[in-house]
């Protein structure tokens, strides 16, 4: 099979990538071989931040079907209150979200829309639904900025109903940014056929097809209840076919869903980072140590003879690759999280057992 070639029919799927209408077109982004069904910790938070940034521009242009209703235009006071939401959303301050938000009745879409978004950052996913639904009930205009975040809330809280509902009402005005939160729904829950399927179909509009979209489809091989480390890998191997360049937090993302693959395919991770000349961080350190020893690292370690006690059984080679990442990283300056140098701290007694 041609890798190469982006229409090619990946025969390896048991089920279609989705069912629905947006997805009825031939399949562009074939996967490869083996290919599973699916149903770390967290990263940086200024990564995560990064990742779930949505526009919250004050007047969106809207084309068709329900989104034809008049602009709103926001009075200084609104203008005032966005600001506010946006804010308080920056710093997690859910008390002061909330306080504003119910003072709030009128129907500018930008307040409602920097509330949902500050209540996906305070990780209030269920009190975010309930101001899309307040949206709905008064008549708001719904944009894309609102169908984008309010996909993320129904990602989080794992609505597959929801989501389905949202994706269809903006059938005729699917773009680059309606189909990042899809993917980005996706992702949250796991859901790599869904997310690969988003794909395709900007691909078949012809649509731009940028980093974050494959990123975020990585991010659905990592958050599947069995990772497809081979599903991950082709992903980026796309990207990179696309002239794109894969971040740190693209690694990250990759090596998670490695967490079940053999010892080759990880390090064929570091030797891609290598050729492209990007180095590790701390967190991508964790999360590869992580996957390499199968997610056996416990916070809860308290002297060496626990790790050791942990990860002996694990082969001569899988050692001294955990040694050889850690080695590197310090070469190259990187501080190490506390359990990497309690891994670190182990290795020596671990090499020595042999």
């Amino acid at each position: 099979m041609a890798r190469n070639r982006l229409s090619i029919t990946f025969k390896a799927i048991a089920m279609a990538l989705v069912s629905s209408v947006f997805f009825s077109t031939p399949c562009l982004l074939a996967l490869p071989q083996p290919f599973h069904q699916h149903s770390l910790r967290k990263r940086q938070k200024a990564a995560i931040l990064q990742s779930d940034k949505i526009g919250l521009g004050l007047h969106t242009k809207v084309s068709s079907g329900n989104h034809s209703r008049k602009i709103h235009r926001m009075t200084a006071n609104e203008k005032h209150i966005t600001s506010k939401l946006v804010d308080a959303g920056k710093n997690a301050d859910w008390p002061n979200v909330e306080r504003i938000y119910k003072l709030y009745t009128g129907q500018a879409t930008p307040v409602h829309t920097a509330a949902m978004v500050a209540a996906y950052r305070c990780a209030r996913y269920e009190e975010g639904s309930a101001m899309f639904a307040r949206m709905e009930n008064c008549n708001a205009l719904m944009d894309h900025a609102v169908y984008t975040i309010a996909l993320k809330l129904f990602g989080k809280l794992r609505r597959q109903d929801a989501i389905d509902k949202l994706w269809a009402e903006d059938a005729n005005v699917v773009n680059e940014v309606l189909c990042a939160g899809r993917i980005n729904a996706a992702h949250e829950q796991g859901d790599i056929d869904d997310a690969v399927g988003v794909i395709d179909l900007m691909y078949a509009r012809r649509l731009e097809v940028g980093p974050g979209h494959f990123g975020s489809a990585i991010h659905a091989c990592k958050h599947a209840d069995k990772p497809s480390h081979s599903s991950a890998l082709f992903l980026l191997e796309k990207m990179l076919e696309g002239g794109m360049t894969p971040n740190i937090v693209t690694y990250c993302s990759l090596a998670a869903a490695h967490r079940c693959a053999p010892l080759e395919n990880l390090k064929h991770i570091r030797a891609m980072m290598a050729k492209q000349q990007l180095r590790a961080d701390n967190v991508f350190v964790e999360i590869y140590l992580t996957s390499l020893f199968r997610k056996h690292l416990s916070a809860e370690w308290a002297t060496v003879e626990e790790v050791v006690r942990d990860l002996k059984g694990f082969s001569k080679h899988c050692v001294l690759e955990g040694a050889d990442v850690i080695s590197e990283a310090k070469a190259n300056r990187v501080r190490l999280n506390l359990l990497v140098r309690k891994i670190e701290c182990a290795l020596p007694q671990l090499i020595h057992d042999w």
